[in-house]
């Protein structure tokens, strides 16, 4: 075929070049004219075929009987030469018995692939009208009437009861949380979930985006599984039991950070399905069976979510679902900048959602800020669409209840509302910012909590941080670009728990917010336009700061309200008071200093009451203040504590940053602030009050509102509580801390279930905080746990509540606080960390025993023939110009028949004599993806690694052109190429001429696979090769000098048989004959008990922390194993293995791949127990096994090692997060 297409080529190519020259010299105008037409037709009909692709409505899935009396559509494999070859080879595989001497031994690897495929075994059948015609957005709207009481929102914010709500989350990838195969009960599992959930709390964050996986639930087909660490239904009770709303993204592709997009590797392998109606890179046609598997796994998942939305009543309380994600990421633009998603993808999902009893609201994540909304393309087409429209050529666009989107840097690139209204169409929902990163760099916008600063700030009432909390990367679950780049370094949370200084900074973002939640969630940024304030008590209308330019402050204020009216938001809490006394008129303040030099400086607040005549008349008080470590700040006016009933205090404006409010009895609070050192600055309260301890207080007046006494409070330098106490007896404590323990502060937010928590509800105050120690663990109902690290072994725990906290783990009452500078107050409880199990602050130690090697026996490997393209071709299918090139090539990928695993293993088994050499050097070319180990008998030659990390923005031009010139790119085409020559002639053997057989040489080639493409930005690069795709020998011909190729096409004498001795073989794990999919390396002795011999070569040093192995690379493939075992009670602080050196290493423990190390000289370390997760340990009191796997290159061997100049040094080290480790062997 490759010939034809070639010599096709020949002809056709000149006499195309030919026509263009003489369209173009003859009439330039008309081939403008001609160019320009064909681009607006491409244009139309691409914008046509958006809205409508011809999808239809019903889809029936019907599996084939056994009389065959359904059939299916014809197969399109990937190749058309790959189409006939397996044709053949189906063919011969299903006589039974065949006379071809080349096909019965190639059955086994035909039928394997054949399952894998599975072409024919079911049909999709058409009917129905046009999904354009059955789904619009109001047959998919979300029922506010019905449900609205539970769940409503507008363009501000969410609101759940009729309480306003922030959905501030991060992603909680729960198949990304390390569980070994052996931790069974459903108990243990749901523990570690409820420890990883606790740190999300503990963070700040209400919500977590959960994106379900696809493939990490369904291993095969038809094969589907939520029990153990896959139970979705008891992860979405723990949430509701916690307190923590959920997004529920539902996929099918979940993200480009995931190996295949989040696709199952069964779907990935039948090539006759378009995954995500991908016909190609940037062309979409749709295909009915992915929309039919895509019904499929609804089928599944959306009955384990029914029940657990928030409007959800039952007798847990209210669900946790507040919204369901459709897809993600379909807002992909092709050539010419249009849209490559098909409006019916949305439509069709929306639909199953629907049927299947989605109650939710329904989101999608397919718009990018600012490229979709503000950019000139964007607006181009708008206005083409819209004219489209007009003329009926394109019919209306699809919108979900919310339009989600993606925002790479929300600070540098402020959100304009109308541009998103004029986007949205307007749909009065609140903005979701679905994906909210941070640049990967060191500017100073490279933060998660200058982002989510920002954004709270500009009205973003719903946003998620993608990676802020590092999950891992067991087993397979990355993506090749995932995989090489990893993630440690771009999140805030490392997976031992320790908290960045941004993770610190992001968490002091997230408790102003939640603490002033229900006054400033449902709020509208304050324009130029002056707010007139209709209230009795004196209220700020204006704020402005000195010295700061004026985008550098953003004011927001709480909904207008009238005096003789109830407010909308007393409305949907079925209150009705007319007293506008009882009205919060809160206004918050975000001022940001890092646009001008403002470090340490002082600055000065100008508020402007209500009564005064107008803003630019002057101001009627000043408050000075600094911004603090952070260089912003949020700062709040028109604060009102208590009720009328038990007493009011008002404060009027503040410079101090008030970072959480606990409610005491009713009309009293404790506020949590910083101490002068930190963040200068005054509260100013409405009338005659009296103040106590660390602050003082100064009587005023004030020009606009002369009837009104106020009170200027200074706090006094260093921590310490002062206590403010107004006429009518409402009381506020101000604690003011130091910077350890403002980098400590948690806060307990209860449960978000509203109609329970009456009194915590009516002023936005929490529960409890708690303060002193990293690893503090705050949940429902005043319980606090202290996770034992090294660094709080001897720290104070100081907890602010109401009522003395029950069921404290870890924590002991302090007998004597009395050197405190939070001591005697009844609402403040000292703890210290329960040290009666902890010997001491040395080193900890660790138990190693049973240190034993074992190493890859190829002999004993499942090996499989592999068929060439020429095996597989009829005499009559032979092209003398493709010959050479179908010898080579494999017709059959390592992912075609289910190897999808890290490692792929190949063989080749040649006998050579004198008379087959045609050269003096013997050289062996292969082309792999991504990194090949080459052995020839026995003998390492090293390897080479064919791997492209893009450079270019995803989705663009530039990426396309990028992944076409470098052959294995992670992201995108994969061009043919990254074929490798070795010469193999010193490890050769030759027989004498005398030999009848000749001396036999095997050649083994381990080829490590980065993961597959994932379907990402209209790239059609899941199924890119995987393995070995061909493999050449130069040098030596089977056949003999006699041989000529007219023999080649000889029916009654193929001497191609003698040629095709040469038989390679593959040898793999089939994944979806996997329980887990994801946690294997590819070979198929990983798991064996055989082999193993106690080894007391390299040892762990008695008094050291660390140990050198000598990795013979000629020996092959080595294990190393041993049981661990910490010898004291320390079991939750973080214990790593590192691993460096030029090896391959991928580490195992208690059954669980957990770590690869890439052969680099950058050390790679794996969390063994403890941390954010535990780690994968076994149990708390149970010995760790711990298995390792090494391999090398003979071009990183390290002559001076022990081992000889075949040696390459790997070292392994045990050690905590202070990297000291005593280690007991």
């Amino acid at each position: 075929m490759a010939g034809i297409i070639l010599e096709s080529g020949v002809v056709l190519v000149p006499l195309a070049c030919a026509a263009l020259y003489l369209i173009i010299s003859s009439n330039m105008l008309l081939f403008v004219f001609a160019t320009v037409a064909a681009t607006v037709g491409f244009a139309v009909y691409r914008l046509r075929y958006h809205y409508s692709s011809g999808a239809r409505g019903d889809l029936v899935v019907r599996t084939k009987d056994a009389a065959g009396s359904v059939t299916a559509a014809a197969a399109s494999p990937k190749t058309r030469t790959k189409k006939k070859a397996k044709k053949n080879a189906s063919r011969k595989a299903a006589e039974p018995e065949s006379d071809h001497s080349s096909g019965g031994e190639f059955d086994e690897i035909v039928q394997d692939a054949q399952r894998h495929c599975d072409v024919d075994s079911e049909v999709v059948e058409r009917s129905g009208a046009l999904l354009a015609a059955a789904v619009t957005p109001e047959k998919t709207k979300y029922d506010m009437e019905l449900y609205g009481s539970a769940l409503s929102y507008d363009h501000r914010c969410f609101y759940i009861c009729g309480r306003p709500t922030w959905v501030l989350a991060a992603d909680f990838d729960y198949w990304r949380v390390p569980i070994p195969p052996s931790l069974g009960k459903v108990d243990q599992i749901t523990d570690t979930w409820r420890r990883v959930l606790l740190q999300y709390k503990a963070a700040g964050f209400n919500a977590v985006r959960i994106r379900f996986h696809w493939g990490f639930h369904s291993p095969s087909k038809g094969k589907y599984d939520f029990t153990g660490c896959r139970d979705v239904n008891r992860l979405l009770l723990l949430c509701e039991e916690l307190g923590i709303l959920v997004i529920a993204c539902l996929g099918p592709f979940i993200g480009d950070d995931v190996q295949g997009g989040g696709y199952p590797f069964w779907l990935i392998q039948r090539d006759h399905i378009r995954l995500r109606h991908l016909s190609a890179s940037g062309v979409k046609i749709w295909d009915d069976r992915f929309a039919a598997a895509e019904g499929e796994w609804y089928d599944q998942l959306i009955s384990m979510l029914v029940g657990h939305e928030v409007m959800t009543k039952s007798v847990r309380g209210r669900g946790c679902i507040i919204m369901v994600q459709l897809e993600n990421h379909l807002g992909v633009r092709g050539a010419l900048e249009l849209p490559l998603a098909l409006q019916d993808e949305t439509r069709l999902l929306a639909r199953m959602a629907r049927e299947r009893v989605i109650r939710a609201p329904l989101v999608t994540n397919n718009l990018r800020w600012p490229d979709d909304f503000t950019s000139f393309t964007a607006r181009t087409w708008a206005a083409v669409e819209k004219k489209l429209r007009s003329y009926r050529i394109i019919k209306g666009a699809y919108h979900s209840d919310i339009s989600g989107f993606t925002v790479r840097d929300v600070a540098s690139q402020p959100v304009d509302l109308d541009a998103v209204a004029r986007v949205t169409k307007g749909d009065n929902a609140p903005m979701a910012a679905l994906e909210l990163y941070k640049p990967n760099d060191e500017s100073e916008t490279g933060s998660f909590g200058r982002q989510a600063e920002a954004a709270i700030s500009q009205g973003l009432s719903v946003l998620s941080l993608p990676a802020y909390f590092s999950m891992g990367s067991w087993g397979n679950l990355d993506s090749p670009l995932r995989c090489w780049q990893g993630s440690s370094g771009y999140s805030a949370v490392s997976a031992d728990g320790s908290l960045s200084a941004d993770a610190r900074s992001t968490r002091l973002v997230l408790h102003i917010a939640r603490a002033f939640e229900l006054q400033v969630a449902s709020s509208d940024s304050v324009s130029s336009r002056p707010w007139i304030a209709r209230a009795s008590r004196p209220t700020v209308r204006g704020i402005n700061v000195s010295g700061l330019p004026a985008d550098a402050v953003r004011v927001r204020r709480q909904w207008e309200v009238a005096a003789t009216t109830k407010t909308p938001m007393n409305e949907q809490q079925g209150k009705c008071d007319s007293d506008e006394d009882q009205l919060q008129t809160t206004l918050a303040t975000y001022v940001d200093g890092q646009s001008a030099i403002v470090a340490e400086s002082e600055l000065a607040f100008l508020f402007t009451l209500a009564g005064a005549p107008a803003i630019t008349k002057g101001h009627s008080f000043a408050l000075t203040g600094t911004l603090g470590p952070r260089q912003r700040g949020i700062f709040i006016s028109n604060l009102i504590v208590g009720s009328k009933g038990s007493g009011q205090l008002s404060l009027v404006a503040a410079s101090k940053e008030i970072y959480t409010r606990v409610a005491l009895a009713l009309g009293a609070e404790v506020w949590v602030c910083a101490e002068e050192s930190i963040q200068e600055g005054q509260l100013f309260f409405d009338g005659e009050c009296k103040v106590s301890g660390h602050a003082e207080v100064e009587i005023v007046d004030v020009d606009h509102a002369k009837d009104h006494k106020f009170s200027f409070v200074i706090p006094k330098p260093g921590p310490g509580v002062a206590t403010v106490t107004g006429e009518s007896g409402a009381t506020v404590h101000i604690v003011l801390l130091a910077q350890s323990d403002l980098d400590t502060l948690v806060v307990d937010y209860g449960s978000f279930d509203y109609e329970k928590a009456k009194h915590d509800g009516a002023t936005g105050a929490m529960p409890a905080a708690a303060w002193g120690a990293d690893g503090i663990l705050m949940a429902s109902h005043g319980s606090v746990e202290l996770v034992q690290t090294r660094d709080n072994a001897t720290s104070r725990v100081v907890v602010v509540s109401r009522l003395q906290p029950q069921g404290c783990t870890g924590m002991r009452v302090l007998e004597d606080s009395s050197d405190s500078a939070y001591h005697g107050h009844q609402f403040i409880w000292h703890y210290v960390a329960d040290t009666s199990e902890q010997p001491d602050d040395t080193c900890m130690e660790v138990s190693v025993r049973g240190l034993e090697r074992r190493i890859t026996n190829w002999d004993t490997l499942p090996w499989k023939l592999l068929p060439t393209m020429a095996d597989l071709e009829t005499m009559d299918e032979i092209n003398l110009m493709s010959w050479q090139r179908d010898l080579g090539t494999f017709a059959y990928q390592a992912t075609d028949i289910g190897f999808n695993a890290s490692h792929v293993l190949h063989r080749c088994q040649v006998r050579l004599k004198p008379q087959h050499l045609t050269a003096s050097t013997i050289k062996l070319q292969l082309n792999v993806r991504h990194r090949c180990t080459v052995w020839v008998n026995g003998i390492n030659m090293s390897g080479h690694e064919t791997f492209h990390e893009p450079s270019a923005e995803p989705g663009s031009l530039t990426a396309c052109i990028e992944s076409m010139r470098n052959a294995g790119a992670a992201r995108g085409p994969d061009r043919w190429g990254g074929t490798a020559t070795y010469d193999v002639t010193k490890a050769i053997n030759i027989s004498a001429a005398d030999d009848e057989d000749g001396a036999l040489n095997e050649v083994i080639v381990v080829i490590e696979s980065y993961g597959l493409g994932t379907q990402a930005d209209g790239a059609n690069d899941a199924r890119a090769p995987r393995g070995l795709l061909a493999a050449y020998w130069h040098g030596f011909n089977l056949i003999g000098e006699d041989h000529d190729d007219s023999e080649i096409h000889d029916h009654s004498h193929d001497k191609r048989t003698e040629q095709l001795k040469i038989r390679w073989e593959i040898c793999g794990v089939d994944v979806t004959q996997l329980q887990q999919p994801y946690g294997s390396s590819g070979f198929p002795d990983e798991g064996t008990q055989a082999g193993w011999q106690p080894t007391v070569e390299h040892p762990f040093a008695p008094q050291g922390w660390s140990t050198r192995l000598n990795v013979d690379v000629n020996v092959g493939v080595q294990w190393w194993r041993w049981k661990m075992e910490p010898a004291n009670e320390r079991r939750d602080e973080p214990v790593y293995l590192t691993v460096s050196g030029k090896v391959v290493a991928y580490v195992w423990v208690n059954g669980l791949l957990l770590a690869k190390h890439r052969a680099s000289t950058k050390p790679s370390s794996v969390l063994l127990r403890g941390g954010l997760y535990n780690g994968a340990q076994q149990a708390p009191v149970a010995a760790d096994e711990v298995v390792v796997m090494l391999y090398g290159w003979a071009d990183d061997a390290d002559t001076s090692a022990a081992g000889g100049s075949s040696a390459v040094v790997a070292e392994l080290s045990i050690n905590d997060s202070r990297g000291l480790l005593a280690l007991d062997s």
